[in-house]
This record gives structure tokens, sequence and C-alpha cells, in this order.
């Protein structure tokens, strides 16, 4: 009974909880039924830029009611996107096209974002609005589409970026188009390289190539065709990672205070020698996953490639009716070996599962072979889903090996779950089998159904094979100055592994020489190392802010939520146009709106050399403030001030300051709490907003 009402509820939200994640499309008309249509994706861009920890993406999409109930001139519908991003996603932009215009969202407070949208939706207007239902899921929808037209939105988001030593990868967004109806023909992703950004390409389809070209809009970029075919792959750009010696380090400064982002890999800072050895159990169910076996062999080979060193040592086993065994004794994890092993393989795999045989082997093979190596289960097998039988395997599993061999499981199950219940708790596949086993062994059990990629779930047992820095301990400071504000990911609290990257976003006050202090305890000996970096390895941008202030809301909104937090989260999200769950984007059609200067797509990069890091300094006093607010600029050059406003927490202003009167050195204004039209304004937080060429400052002021 319990599976049947699941069944029915997965039926029912028409929801593909395993195949795209959360992510849906439906068409329908809001006013007369609640009934809806699965909708289409006309056209799909993408624009990708690196920007250190994170990459920026630009998600172009063009909807439409093909294949609905409602494709008539005289249907109104209302288009909902429904995806999935990240826990580190920030989104912080969007796009609504009116024609041939271009309107760039407002930021309001979701209660009077959502007001407005519904209210447009009874009076026919045009809007677009973005809503965080949770940490990881988004809504998009847009009204009103008539039943033969298309309507055009972009959405503008960092995604977080995986390092390892070789390149920095980033999931793109095909499962958000995989929700298409009719599904668009291809999917061109453009990216521009630079003197720290190179090599982009598709990390696990190198048959699709990135292509340079030029055009007037776009200038100088590459572009790769990811044709229909590939859509419901999860697929990853990458470019040659930027480390020096195992540090990245970029900086944006203005003054002597600024932002930076660092990736550092912690066996670059201390004498580690691991020296890793892993057989990769390869167990493939053609039934249960829409990857081809020719895509999971080519996914793991290059995660091998990327992870593992010629010092290090490997072998393959794959189901087959009898397990197919690459080596009889370890090889050495040179390039050469990884590819010959796979180039011999062909095509090894049976396409049903030998499952329960291939742990036996891999477990023989390590005992036979010296007893110190680890095992990597890759598999989306799900026939030991059941309780009963997940334990007795276990068991017997274990009697085979003393002491523990450790075993980490990639599972890449997409399709046809078997859903369990057990404890108050559901379990889908073999979820319950290899929970038990990766905690008897000491290994670890990732799944692709958790958001990740069948890469992030394979690339995520390489961490464990290096080992662990226990009471670990990251501290960064300036030669003539200091750090604070540190937000690292992934927070793993005081332990650390020697093969993942540990990557912070923090604030700095002072001038380098940058200091990285790294301590911890690796292999029961205590260590502790201090690096010297002389300079930004490179310069970023104003990005970095919304980085940090991303990072900033996502740890209030991770906490208790009381009133004053989620104020500084509202008054953190509008002040930096970053999407939190007590704020949405919203566009209407208002000519105020139109965004002459958005570009149809991204626009040309410029030299990150060439950001201003000298800008003019705001103070406001008293604050909070009861008859008069003192405001002091110090200009360094009026012809480049743009402006100067106070505005309220929905974005609308309040009283605009004259910028003709502005001077070289110190000015001096005072506002008196009056709006434009003459009315004093109720006591509240209020933004004053300063404007000038190349950057702008929001100071939060409060009217007691």
């Amino acid at each position: 009974m319990r599976k049947l009402i699941l069944s029915c509820i997965l039926l029912a939200s028409g929801i593909n909880l395993f195949g795209n994640g959360y992510n849906q499309l439906t068409v329908g008309d809001p006013r007369n039924s609640w009934w809806t249509n699965q909708g289409t994706i006309e056209e799909a861009s993408l624009t990708v830029r690196p920007k250190g920890l994170f990459m920026e993406y630009g998600l172009y999409l063009t909807f439409s009611s093909k294949g609905s109930n409602w494709t008539k001139a005289t249907d109104t519908v209302e288009v909902a996107l429904r995806f999935e991003l990240p826990e580190n996603a920030i989104i912080h932009d969007s796009w609504l096209w009116i024609e041939d215009s271009i309107v760039q969202a407002k930021m309001l407070d979701r209660w009077s974002a959502t007001a407005t949208y519904e209210n447009i939706v009874r009076r026919r207007r045009d809007p677009s609005i973005i809503l965080k239902q949770t940490a990881t899921q988004y809504e998009l929808r847009v009204f009103p589409m008539a039943g033969n037209q298309t309507r055009k939105v972009k959405i503008t988001y960092l995604m977080p970026a995986t390092w390892n030593k070789s390149n920095v990868i980033s999931i793109l967004p095909t499962g958000i188009i995989n929700t298409s109806f009719t599904k668009p023909a291809n999917f061109p992703v453009l990216t521009w390289t630079d003197s720290t950004w190179v090599n982009p390409q598709l990390m696990n389809n190198p048959e699709i190539a990135f292509a340079a070209k030029n055009d007037t809009i776009n200038g100088d970029h590459f572009e790769a065709i990811i044709p229909a075919s590939k859509f419901g792959m999860n697929l990853n750009i990458g470019f040659d990672s930027p480390l020096e010696n195992g540090l990245y380090l970029s900086g944006f400064q203005q003054g002597d205070e600024g932002i930076y982002q660092l990736a550092i890999f912690p066996d670059e800072l201390f004498d580690a020698k691991v020296i890793k050895k892993a057989v990769f159990l390869i167990d493939y169910d053609e039934s249960n996953t829409t990857v081809s076996s020719k895509e999971l062999l080519n996914t793991v080979k290059n995660e091998m490639l990327m992870n593992l060193s010629s010092k290090d040592s490997f072998n393959i086993l794959c189901s087959n009716l009898s397990v197919t065994q690459y080596s009889t004794s370890w090889l050495a994890a040179s390039k050469q070996n990884i590819e010959e092993a796979f180039n011999s393989l062909n095509n090894p795999l049976s396409g049903y599962s030998n499952l329960s045989a291939l742990l036996v082997k891999g477990i023989e093979f390590v005992k036979r072979n010296g007893y110190d190596g680890k095992i990597i289960l890759i598999s989306d097998a799900d026939q030991y889903g059941d309780f009963q039988v997940a334990n007795k395997l276990s068991i017997d599993l274990m009697k085979l090996m003393n002491p523990k061999i450790p075993i980490h499981i990639s599972d890449y199950q997409t399709i046809n779950y078997q859903y369990y219940f057990r404890d108050g708790q559901t379990y889908f596949g073999n979820d319950y089998f290899y929970s038990t086993l990766s905690r008897m062994t000491l290994g670890s059990y990732r799944a692709v159904r958790n958001n990740l990629s069948i890469s992030e779930a394979v690339s995520s047992s390489f961490k464990y094979l290096g080992g662990a820095i226990n009471s670990f301990d990251l501290h960064t400071s300036l030669k003539k100055g200091f750090c604070h504000s540190r937000y690292t990911m992934p927070d793993g609290g005081n332990t650390a592994y020697v093969d993942e990257a540990i990557l912070q976003v923090g604030k700095f006050k002072g001038e380098f020489p940058f200091l990285i202090e790294i301590s911890g305890e690796y292999n029961n000996k205590i260590f502790s190392n201090i690096l010297e970096v002389e300079k930004p390895v490179s310069i970023n941008d104003t990005i970095s802010e919304t980085m940090w202030t991303g990072q900033y809301i996502k740890k209030l909104e991770s906490g208790n939520q009381s009133n004053d937090i989620i104020n500084e989260i509202v008054f953190s999200s509008l002040n930096a146009r970053i999407l939190s769950k007590y704020t949405s984007f919203l566009c209407i059609e208002d000519t105020n709106m139109i965004c002459n200067n958005c570009a149809p797509q991204q626009p040309v990069m410029t030299d990150n050399n060439d950001v201003i890091s000298d800008q003019d300094q705001v103070v406001v006093y008293p604050n909070p403030f009861v008859e008069k607010l003192s405001i002091e600029i110090m200009c360094s050059n009026p012809e480049k001030v743009n402006g100067l406003s106070i505005v309220d927490v929905t974005g609308s202003v309040i009283y605009v300051f004259s910028a003709d009167e502005f001077r070289i050195g110190k000015n001096l204004i005072s506002w008196n709490g009056m709006s434009g039209s003459g009315e004093r304004v109720k006591p509240g937080v209020y933004l004053l907003v300063y404007r000038a060429t190349g950057y702008s400052k929001t100071i939060k002021i409060l009217r007691k």
C-alpha cells in the first residue's frame, strides 16, 4: 500500500525525481484550471565565464506550449519551470523579453513580488518571477504566453566549480533542457578564455569540441554545440586548472580592503607522501540507466586520468558472466597504462549486473596483492535493495576480509527504481545495501540522484584514497593586515582530505603578501606549515563580492530564522541582487525597467586588469538618524559620478540628489528624511545608493 501511495504521489506531481532531479516544465491556464501539460523549450543556449571558485552561467530559454492542450492564438497560459541547482549556486539576475525589448528584473521581498505577480496574472500584463523554494530548488513562472507564441528569458547565476589538479569543472544544465516536451535541435554553449582560463572542453564527451568563433556581439569566443541526443546526460564543462604549486589565489581590492578567492590542495603544503592503490569495479545494468556503456567507461577513465598519477596503482574489474579482470597485479596509474586499459576493454560490459561476484573478485584481488588497496565500486544495480538480502550479503562479504578493505561506492542508477521502507525511511534501489556495506568497511557512498552528475559521484570516491587529515586547520592572514569573514567549501569541520581541494572566499584588510597557515594530523603525525604568497595569481572583479555575499546569505538561511535574521537576509539579498528564500526577481512590462544596455547575448569579456581599484569613499552619520542624515563623499572624479539616491527595501526610489554639484575632494550633503514629493518618510530601513562609472556603493541607513 505504501508503494502504491508513493507511486500515485509521483505520478500526480509530474516531477521526475530521479531522471532530472527537481526539474520540470509545465504550461497551463492558471485562471481556469489547475491542470497543466508539459511545456516545450524551443531554443536554449548558455554562456559560461570562469570566475574562480564559481563559473558564471547565462542560461537563455525560449518557451512555447507546443504539444499541450493550449496551442491557439486565443489561449493564454502560464509557463512554470521548476529546476534544481547545487546548494552553493547563486542566482543574481533575470531578464524577460517583451517583443524585442529586454526587461531586467527588479528584486523585491518575496511577499511583495508574489502579490504583484498574482495581481498581474489577473490583469493580463507581462511578468516573470523567480522564487527560491529550498536550498537547491527554484521556480520560474512567466505569464502570459499565447498558445501560438513564445516567451524568452535569461537566468544568470554562479555555478560552484569542482577543482582537481588538472581541471576546474562545472556541470551543465542539460537536465533543465531535457524537461522539454519537444527538444530543441541543439544546445549551444559559448565561453571565453584569457590568460588564466584556457582550453575549454566537455570533460566526459571529448567528441564534442569547442571551436573558435568571432561575431560582433560576442567577439572572440569558443562555442560547442550539444545535440539533443545528449540532453539526458550529465555533461561537464572544464578548463585547465590555473593552480600554481597546488594553489590558486585571486583578489578584488578597493583601497586596502578586498575579497579573496582561495583554492588549495593540502598535500602541496606538507610532505604527505600519498601513494594510492585502487581496484575499480564497474557494474553495468543497461535497464537501470540512460547512460551508454561507452559513456560510463569514458567517465571513469577521465576521472582516473585527472585524479591518479604514475606513482599510484590501479586495476579494473567488470561485470560479465564471469568477471572480466584487466590485470592479475597492480599497474602504475600512468596516462599510458590507463589509456591502454580502457582501449583493450573495448566493450566488456555485459548489460546485466553480476554485482556479488564482482565484489568477491575485487576483495580477493586486494587480498592477493598486498592487502593495502581500496575498492571503488561503480554500479547501477538494484537487486539487493531488500534489507534482509542486503544484510546477509554484507555479512558474507565482511567474512572475506580481515582487516577490512574500504569500499567506496558510486551509484549511478537513474531509472526504474524499486523502493523499500525500513525504520520509517525510504530506500531506493540498492540504497540500503550500499549504505550498510560502505559503513561496515569504513568506506563511502554517493548516488547521482543526490543532485550529482555521474562524474561527480565517481570523483567523490577519489578523495578518500589518499586519506584524511584530522584536527585540520586552515588560517589566512596578511603580512600587513588580516583576513576575516571566511567561508569554506566544502565545510568539513575539522577534517580534510589530502586529495580534495579546499575552496575559500573571504575578506581582507591590509596589503600583500598573503599568508596561508595549514596544520593538522596525518598518518598519526602532527604537521604545521606557512606559505607566503607575494601577490594574487589573478585579479578578479566585483563578482567576488557576489560570491562572498551569496555564502553569507546561505549561512544565514541554514540557521534559525528569527525576525532579525530574516531582515538581514532580505537586506543583504536586495542590496547585492542575490536571490534568497525571502526575495524574488520580478520582471514586469514597465518602460522604466527596459534595459537598453542588456545585450541579447553575453558581452565581450574585459581584461580583469582594468578593474577599478581606487573607488570613492562614502560615509553617513548619524546612523540611525531622526531628523537629518549627513553624507560625506570623497570624490576622485566628478565626471564619473552618475547619481546619488535614497531607495526603500523594495527598490523604489524615494529621493534623488543632484549629481551636478560634486567636486573633487570632500563633498558634504544632508538629507532631511523627505521624499521627492515632499513627504516625510516613515521610520524604517532605507538604502543610500552612490553610482559612478564602473562601480557603485550601497549603505544601509535607518530612520528612527
